[in-house]
Parts: structure tokens; sequence; C-alpha cells
């Protein structure tokens, strides 16, 4: 079987070097993004919002390729919709309420997220990466008097002060340095920033394992999400399947226990097995590979955000399971909170302590899904036989008893309560 591949062609940018003096920039920088994924790019938007001009650095020559994050929040359309990017979501999006999960040939859930007509945004929209950092890219380039985008650009090395940091760049037109007041790490879980800075992310690896595998498949079924446990395709394993626009839909499946990772991949051992999938849910029609990869999952997160002039958002800052759609979702909640408290200590708005609520919020938020990402990946990919023992019980009481069935919700992102924040604080009269 042929391999596709993805109806969607980037734009390739070309590198570029301002000016110099003795190989560094001669312009000071107030704010310098590292990363123009989708956190990196609405950190910059929103800055442009307050007016605040920023760098933005990117390593790659155009938009991310391949099987990234795909499910985006209502909550984060909504911050999207602020930063005026949103209209290719909905046009593009495939939007959604709720999923289904089934144990072996029985639905044993059906959950709805809340909808009605008063809401003009979807609770889920299934959008590839690849076109979520298009439609904030774009939005970017409108505003180009306040975000310059330097691409085919890398971090070598970070000298990080109290006062702010010198970034060293590589770039095939040639290597600089460029001086920043502020800077922000966006630049994904193999962060060059945290390295340089020599800090590490904390909390818990899992050894499940999960093939994800893209395919091209023309079908009329609804858009909701499909949980398989146990299904005659793949036994023993557990099956999530998301349909995404242009005939696109990801699947990705549980390896068991003992299953050579290298074996796992290669196409000829993952196509019976998407087949068998496909075959189980009367899917009979022509489909094709685009992309395979297999993925792990970690719950990590740094302990502080904010490290002097530097500040982390996203999978530099933390890492979350796949289940629930917290990924992203997360890093764009991060690059909001962050974007309007960054603006106002740059404009001489607010003192830098303002910067310290960011870490302290988006820290708390981080490990609020960090605990609903570890109970559904503990219910995913059970880590021991305990926990096995404890699925396959709520599985097969699902099937006839409805109490039981909201243990095995996915547990969706929803909405962090700050409620220990610093901004909370009474404010206390002057002695």
């Amino acid at each position: 079987m042929e391999f596709k591949t993805y109806p969607f062609t980037a734009k390739k940018y070309a590198a570029k070097v301002p000016q110099l003096d003795n190989g560094t920039e001669t312009k000071r920088h107030a704010v310098t993004i590292v990363g123009g994924g989708p956190v990196g790019l609405t950190v910059a938007l929103g800055l442009a919002n307050h007016g605040v001009p920023s760098v933005l650095i990117e390593a790659d020559d155009s938009v991310c390729h391949g099987s990234r994050a795909i499910c985006i929040s209502r909550r984060s359309l909504e911050i999207i919709e602020r930063l005026g990017a949103v209209d290719g979501f909905l046009k593009t999006g495939l939007p959604w309420a709720g999923g289904r999960s089934f144990y072996r040939d029985t639905e044993v859930l059906h959950f709805k997220m809340p909808q009605d007509d008063n809401q003009k945004l979807p609770p889920m929209v299934n959008l590839a990466q690849y076109h979520i950092e298009q439609f904030l890219l774009d939005a970017a380039e409108r505003r180009s008097d306040l975000i310059d985008i330097r691409w085919q650009t890398r971090v070598t090395a970070v000298d990080s002060r109290v006062d702010g940091a010198t970034l060293r760049l590589s770039t095939p037109e040639g290597d600089y340095a460029l001086n920043s007041d502020w800077v922000v790490a966006c630049d994904g879980g193999r962060s060059t920033i945290r390295e340089a800075l020599g800090l590490q992310l904390k909390g818990t690896s899992y050894e499940g394992r999960y093939v994800i595998v893209d395919i091209e498949l023309e079908s009329d079924r609804p858009t909701e999400r499909l949980a398989y446990f146990d299904p005659s395709s793949n036994p023993g394993s557990t099956v999530l399947v998301h349909k995404q626009p242009d005939n696109v839909w990801r699947i990705d499946y549980q390896l068991r226990d003992g299953e050579d990772a290298e074996q796992a991949v290669k196409p000829e051992n993952v196509i019976p097995r998407v087949q068998s999938l496909l075959d189980m849910m009367g899917e009979r029609g022509d489909w094709a590979p685009i992309w395979i990869t297999i993925y792990k999952a970690n719950a990590l997160t740094l302990e502080s955000y904010r490290h002097d002039r530097v500040l982390f958002g996203g999978d530099a800052a933390h890492l979350v399971p796949i289940f629930g759609v917290r990924g992203a979702n997360s890093g764009i909640d991060d690059a909001d909170n962050l974007a309007w408290k960054l603006a106002f200590v740059v404009r001489d708005l607010a003192s830098a302590g303002l910067l310290d609520s960011y870490s302290s919020e988006r820290v708390f938020a981080a490990h609020e899904n960090l605990s609903y990402g570890t109970k559904s990946t503990e219910f995913m990919a059970p880590p021991s036989f305990a926990f096995e023992l404890m699925r396959k019980a709520v599985l097969s009481l699902a099937i006839k008893h409805d109490r039981v069935r909201t243990l095995i919700n996915p547990r969706q992102t929803s909405a962090i309560t700050y409620t220990a924040s610093p901004l909370n604080a009474t404010e206390t009269e002057p002695g």
C-alpha cells in the first residue's frame, strides 16, 4: 500500500540576518519569543494586541509537518478569536461536542459536552496542527509592524541575566547575537532554552506506548471522539479515533506489553491493524496511510515558569498526556495568561512582579491538567496489573450500570480556577 501526503502545502521561508555590529544585532528587543508553534504565535499576537513588538525565532523554514495537536477547545477558540485568527479555524475545522466509548463490541459511554444555541463557538474543533499554525501565522503576518518572524534561526546558547538575556543564533546566512529585555521560551518538549539554563521537568513518564497513524479515508461518519477498549481488531489494547478535515483520520492504538516499538511502526505491521480496525468499524472505503509515529505519555512540569528574564510556556514548560486534549490547549492558555502581563510590564503599567503570578497560576493549572491527564492515562493505558483489573471491572459493569459510566469519561479540558493566585490576595491598607 502506497503512502499518501497531507493535503496541505506549506510555504517555505528564507533565513534573514539583521543589521549587525561586531556580530551582534544593533537593536535591543523588548521581547524575543523562541518557537513559532501555536504557543509562540499566540504570545506574539497577544503582545501585538497591546501594541508591544516582538521578535519570533523559529528553527524550521515553515509551519509544522506531521501528526501533532488536533483538538482545539472552545476556550482556545475564544482566545484565538480575540487575536483575529478564528475564521480559518471555524471554516476548515470539524466541530464536535461528544464521543463514544466501546468495550469490545458494546457501547459503554456516550458523553456530550455543554453546547446550546447561545454559544457561537463549538466545544471542540478538530484541526491538524499545520492548519492551526498557518491560521495563526496568517494573523501574525497581518501584524508584521509588530511581529518580526525569523525563520531558519536556531538558538545555540543563552546568557540569562537579571536585566535581560543574550541569545546566540545560527542561520544559513550567518550567526549572530541578539539582546532582549525578556525571552519567552515556547520551543517545545525538547526545549533548547530549558536545557541551556539547566532546568528539568519533573513528574511521571509512563511505559505504555501508542502508535499514531494518520490515514486518508473518505467517510460520512459524524465527527466525534471514538474510544475502543479491548476491541476485536486489537485485543487487550485501547484505540482512539478522530476525524479531521480533508478526509484525514488520526488513529492511536496502544502497543501490548513486550511489543518491539521499532517493529511496531513498520508499515507492514501497522497496515493490517488499521485495516482490522476499519473492518470492525464498518468502514469499507479505500484508504491509505499518511504518517506513522510512536508516542509515550509524560506528565511533567517545571516547578517555576519564570527564571529571571526568561519565561516558559507550552511544552517547554510542561508535558501533558494526550488523553483529554490538554496539550496544545493548555499551551494556548499559557500564552494568553502571559501575553497581557508581559505587555503591562514592558509598557511600565505594572512591575515585573506581575509575571510571578503568571508562573504561579500556570504551574497550578499544569498540576490540575496533569492530575486529570494522569487519571485518564492510567485508565487508557493501565500501568500495572491492579490498574488493568480495575479498568476491566469498570468496563464490565458499565455495560449494564449507568452510574459506573462516568468513570470512563475522558475528562476533556476544562476551565481552571486560580483560587490561590497572588492576584486574588486581599488588598491591605498602607501602614
